[in-house]
């Protein structure tokens, strides 16, 4: 009893120290809190933005002649599947890809109604530094069937193949699987890959391994030469001014239409396109996340109008580097390293989001 009306004190003295630090805090102070919640949402909306790139066009066909291939050979009773693999730097856009072409694939089978042998297409991140055993872990958990106790590689492997059966899983993506290749032998990075090669080699209920990776992933691959023939590894293309420039343009144009924000003829320079592909080092997805902060730095300001200068912020802000290194402010951008200085970036990120929390 005692206990209960002191807690009834405790929370009523919490309810009042609260609303005197409301009362405390200005109109000027929420008003400004609830516009950069409205910003972080448009922003967020922003990052839906997505272009269908020549690469994107590329893998997505081959993603889908697997699949095709998968079912015409499980309709007759032939159970060796292949697979896909995206190669490319960090932020050239890999993953959203992938999420484009696993959208598209589930609206178009679902759509025709005649597959037999499963559309789902799932896909897991790689944890950072993984085993075998926890690879296998977060597949059961993006499959909702967590792993519970002490389980060998075997056990585990039985389990994912079980269950990818019985939720109708046509083919695994597995993201950033550069990370499995962080072992420290060769036998363990072997023992990765065998895995997954026998899921696509099983006589049951084989599944296609679709993978996207960094370079660093191809020394992985080249230790079994099986599954690198049946996974025909197909390389990100840096965008250029000759090929893509009408899409980059078009691309920035329409984010900046989305956002509300006036282009006072930026745009429509070479120049400025050509900054920015560099500034990107050439990698669609940077180019769009850049674009998306310059944009927010614009309407941080209250400001309709976006001019280079926001680029400018943005990338110091990104980068942390001093003016004569930004492309947008240096003179000589072109002689400026941006794609060493993007891989510090990615890797600071890759740290970070690593890290022990």
């Amino acid at each position: 009893m005692y206990d209960a009306y002191n807690a009834d004190i405790d929370s009523d003295l919490k309810l009042s120290a609260f609303s005197s630090d409301l009362s405390a805090t200005s109109d000027v102070d929420v008003e400004e809190f609830s516009r950069m919640n409205e910003l972080a949402e448009q922003l967020v909306q922003l990052e839906g933005h997505f272009e269908k790139t020549d690469t994107y066009h590329d893998f997505r066909r081959r993603v889908f002649d697997v699949l095709a291939a998968r079912e015409a050979r499980m309709r007759q009773g032939k159970t060796e599947v292949k697979g896909a693999m995206l190669i490319g730097p960090a932020g050239s856009g890999k993953s959203r890809i992938v999420e484009e072409i696993i959208r598209e694939h589930e609206a178009l089978t679902a759509y025709a109604g005649n597959w037999r042998f499963g559309t789902r297409i799932l896909s897991v991140v790689v944890p950072g530094r993984s085993t075998v055993k926890e690879t296998l872990k977060a597949i059961l958990n993006e499959l909702g069937f967590p792993a519970r106790g002490r389980r060998d590689e075997d056990y585990l492997a039985q389990l994912v193949t079980q269950y990818l059966k019985e939720c109708g899983i046509a083919a695994l993506h597995l993201d950033e699987v550069q990370d499995s290749g962080r072992y420290k032998t060769k036998d363990s990075a072997e023992a990765f890959l065998k895995v997954f090669r026998n899921m696509m080699q099983h006589k049951e209920w084989p599944v296609c391994i679709i993978m996207t990776a960094t370079p660093e992933a191809r020394h992985l691959l080249d230790l079994d030469p099986t599954l690198l023939r049946r996974l025909k590894p197909m390389q990100a293309r840096p965008i250029t001014f000759v090929e893509d420039g009408p899409l980059v343009r078009e691309t920035v144009k329409q984010l900046f239409a989305d956002a509300g924000v006036v282009d006072p003829g930026i745009v429509a320079m070479d120049e400025f396109i050509k900054i920015l592909m560099h500034a990107a080092a050439g990698r669609f997805g940077v180019l769009v996340e850049m674009t998306i902060e310059a944009i927010g730095e614009c309407l941080a300001e209250s400001g309709a109008e976006i001019d280079i200068g926001h680029f400018a912020d943005a990338y110091e802000m990104r980068m942390g580097c001093d003016d004569e290194l930004n492309p947008f402010l240096a003179q000589y951008w072109a002689s400026i390293d941006t794609s060493t200085a993007l891989q510090r970036y990615h890797e600071q990120r890759h740290v970070e989001r690593r890290a022990p929390s």
